[in-house]
C-alpha cells in the first residue's frame, strides 16, 4: 500500500510540472523576475516555484494516511519557506551578500529580505524542534540542524545545479544512514529535480532563493525528522565547518582547485560556447 502510494506521488508530481511548467514559466517571465548569473547570462529566477507548485499535491495522498501534526507542518513549511525565499528574489539586495553581512546591515539600521528569511527559519526551526521532543537539548541540537540545512543549499546556489548536486548528496546519505525511512518527504521532490535540472543546467532558470529556501527546507525537516542524535551532531558539526570556510574564503575557487569537485560541479553545464 505505501508503495502504491509513493509511486502515485511521484507520478502526480510529474504530470503537475509537465502540466504547469510552461505556463508558471510564462508568469515568472511577465513579473520580470530576471536575474545576472555567475557569467553575465540573464537568468529567470524562482524556479523553485516551479517545485512547490508540482509537490504541493504529493502531499495529498498521505494526509489521510498520515494526519499527524509533523505531516501538516511539513505542507505548511515548503510552503512558507518557498514564499520567504520568493520575497527576498523580488526584494532583495543584490549587493548584500551572506548571512553575516545581513546581520551587520540589520544592526546598522537596516532591515533586509535576508533577516526575514532568517527570522522564518528560526521560528520554522523551533516549531519542529517542539513538535518532535521536549528535551531542551535535543531541541536546540534541532533547530540548528534544522537552520544550517536551509543555508548550506543557499550557500551552494551560486552555480548551475550546484545546490541540486548538494541537495541530493547529503539527503542521500541521509537515506542511507536513517534506512530508507519516511521517503515520502523526499521521493517527489527527488524525481521532479530529475525534470527540473536540464532547465537549470542550460541556464534558462534558476532556483533562486524560493528553490534554494525549500530544498534546504525538505532537506532539514528530514534530517530532523530521521537522524538519530550523534547523526545530527556530525552533520551540524560538518555544516558548520562549511559555513565558517564560506565566510573566510570563496566555495567556487575552492571548489574550482580541486579537480574532483570541479568534475561533479561542471557535469552537465552548458559550455562556454554554447552560451
Amino acid at each position: 500500500m505505501y508503495i502504491l502510494i509513493l509511486i502515485q506521488s511521484c507520478i502526480i508530481s510529474i504530470i503537475t510540472f509537465v502540466l504547469t511548467k510552461e505556463t508558471l514559466l510564462t508568469f515568472l517571465d511577465e513579473k520580470e523576475l530576471y536575474v545576472r548569473n555567475y557569467s553575465g547570462r540573464k537568468v529567470q529566477t524562482s524556479g523553485g516555484f516551479l517545485l512547490l507548485v508540482s509537490i504541493l499535491p504529493t502531499s495529498i495522498p498521505f494526509v489521510f494516511i498520515y494526519t499527524t501534526p509533523i505531516h501538516i507542518f511539513y505542507v505548511l513549511m515548503i510552503i512558507t519557506l518557498t514564499l520567504s525565499g520568493l520575497i527576498d528574489d523580488i526584494l532583495g539586495d543584490d549587493t548584500i551578500k551572506g548571512l553575516k553581512s545581513h546581520i551587520l546591515t540589520f544592526f546598522k539600521g537596516r532591515f533586509t529580505t535576508g533577516i526575514l528569511k532568517a527570522l522564518t527559519d528560526i521560528i520554522l526551526g523551533i516549531l519542529l524542534s517542539i513538535l518532535r521532543t521536549h528535551n531542551i537539548i535535543y531541541i536546540i541540537l534541532d533547530m540548528l540542524v534544522f537552520i544550517l540545512c536551509i543555508n548550506c543549499i543557499n550557500l551552494l546556489d551560486l552555480r548551475p545545479g550546484r545546490a541540486i548536486k548538494g541537495f541530493v548528496f547529503f539527503i542521500s546519505i541521509i537515506t542511507l544512514i536513517a534506512k530508507f525511512v519516511n521517503l515520502h518527504y523526499i521521493i517527489p521532490i527527488s524525481t521532479l529535480l530529475l525534470l527540473y535540472i536540464k532547465g537549470e543546467m542550460d541556464e534558462k532558470y534558476m532556483l533562486g532563493d524560493a528553490g534554494a529556501n525549500l530544498l534546504g527546507g525538505i532537506l532539514g525537516f528530514y534530517a530532523v525528522l530521521v537522524l538519530q542524535p550523534i547523526h545530527k551532531i556530525i552533520l551540524f558539526i560538518f555544516q558548520s565547518s562549511l559555513h565558517l570556510l564560506a565566510e573566510i574564503y570563496s566555495l567556487s575557487i575552492l571548489i574550482e582547485q580541486v579537480p574532483f569537485l570541479r568534475y561533479l560541479d561542471k557535469m552537465g553545464r552548458m559550455r562556454r560556447e554554447e552560451r
